[in-house]
């Protein structure tokens, strides 16, 4: 059943991505939640998530995507230059291989972003890209082997997938690692932004209240008091002057402690020959005096 609804969802993904409003683009200076679309997913398809985030508080836009970019850059500078229209510190939602663009974002886009939330993304690639004009997505190809890591490169990354995935077999190829994964309860990528229940949970997961929650009413909800669960990563401290700095003074703390050491060694050994008298050069040691013998009586 689920997988019969995952079809409909892709159908309808690429349907909406051939409308013209797909290829729209919005002026995002007052927004805090960026969409990233997907693999050929249109504007449109993400409306229904878009629409719940609003009605939290959220000032939330969709980006547009390139249908035929000549190269990978190319998409990515389409992309680039719509988050530079946004204020700083924004949200990024990025669906299925819209998680895969953001990873190679220019620094000056990727400085804007704050959080990085991907929906479902092959971080290892998948196999429907092999032998496509999309091979350097193919699973386990060397580019996402080379970019996977990237995502760790934002303040913070939170990567969701659904517990069964129809569009990129094997379930790893959707599996960041490192503890970092959380899973939605309804299988199907594209599932991911339509299906009730997990907008329900990725409300949640946002910051908003479990409880009372209703997709037919308009709850308010202050993003402000949104509060994620947050992995932060601290990158500073790997910058060349920094860990150079760091090295060093690490570097002196183990020589200086080695010399603690070498001290107080050196103070046992002498507290040890102490207990025994040293002899004096020049003075022969005494030797002990015989008993006298004692007188036989005749």
């Amino acid at each position: 059943m689920f997988r019969f609804i995952e079809y409909l969802e892709r159908f309808w993904a690429l349907l909406s991505f051939y409308l013209p409003s797909h290829l729209s683009i919005e002026n995002n200076k007052d927004k805090n939640i960026l969409i990233v679309p997907g693999f050929k997913a249109g504007r449109f398809y993400y409306a229904r998530l878009k629409s719940n985030l609003d009605n939290l508080g959220f000032k939330v836009g969709i980006l547009s995507t390139l249908r035929n970019p000549t190269s990978l850059e190319e998409a990515v500078q389409y992309l680039a230059k719509q988050i530079l229209t946004a204020p700083n510190e924004v949200t990024l939602i990025a669906h299925n291989t819209g998680g895969l663009l953001v990873l190679i974002l220019p620094d000056e886009a990727r400085r804007k972003v704050k959080r990085l939330i991907t929906l479902g993304t092959p971080f290892h690639g998948s196999d429907r890209f092999t032998n496509t004009r999309y091979s350097y997505w193919g699973f386990e190809s060397d580019w996402v082997k080379t970019n996977y890591k990237n995502a760790l490169f934002f303040p913070l990354f939170q990567p969701l997938s659904a517990i069964e995935d129809f569009s990129f077999p094997p379930q790893e190829s959707t599996e960041f690692g490192q503890g970092r994964d959380l899973w939605f309860d309804i299988p199907g990528n594209y599932n991911l932004v339509r299906r009730n229940e997990n907008i329900r949970t990725l409300r949640e997961f946002l910051g908003t209240p479990k409880d009372n929650i209703n997709l037919t009413q308009n709850p308010k909800a202050n993003p402000e008091f949104a509060v994620p669960k947050k992995i932060e990563v601290d990158f500073s401290k790997y910058e060349p002057a920094v860990y150079k700095k760091n090295k060093e003074k690490i570097t002196k703390q183990k020589s200086s402690t080695n010399k603690e050491k070498a001290k107080l060694s050196s103070k046992a050994n002498s507290a040890g020959k102490s207990s025994t008298k040293p002899v004096q050069k020049g003075k022969s040691i005494p030797k002990p005096k015989a008993k006298p013998k004692k007188k036989s009586k005749r």
